[in-house]
């Protein structure tokens, strides 16, 4: 079965959405993507809502394939290159959700 991570992000205010997509293409993919429980991760900016108008309340959605949870949780502790990662990623996202779930298949 597949299990999948999922980040609902909202940056800082004043943070710039062009900087922090960079900072995703040129560290986060490249250290997220060398972990060994992480078999796939994407980001996706979040435009607007499929019914209504309006803005959604997330700005970006992350979604990581990981061997198994328990492997990705073991894998962000003790792991230098991820607890730097984070720290990094916390200067632009002001609040996150993450949630985790098993692909119906």
């Amino acid at each position: 079965m597949a299990e999948r991570v999922f980040f609902l992000n909202t940056l800082r205010e004043g943070a710039d959405p062009n900087e922090y997509e960079d900072w995703i293409r040129r560290v986060d993919y490249p250290v997220a993507r060398r972990q060994p429980a992480i078999e796939s991760y994407v980001v996706t900016r979040l435009e607007g809502l499929i019914q209504g108008d309006g803005s959604p309340p997330y700005q970006y959605l992350e979604t990581i394939e990981v061997t198994s949870v328990d492997e990705y949780r073991v894998g962000l502790t003790g792991n230098e290159e991820m607890e730097s990662l984070l720290r990094e990623w916390s200067t632009y996202v002001e609040s996150s959700v993450a949630v985790h779930g098993v692909v119906i298949e």
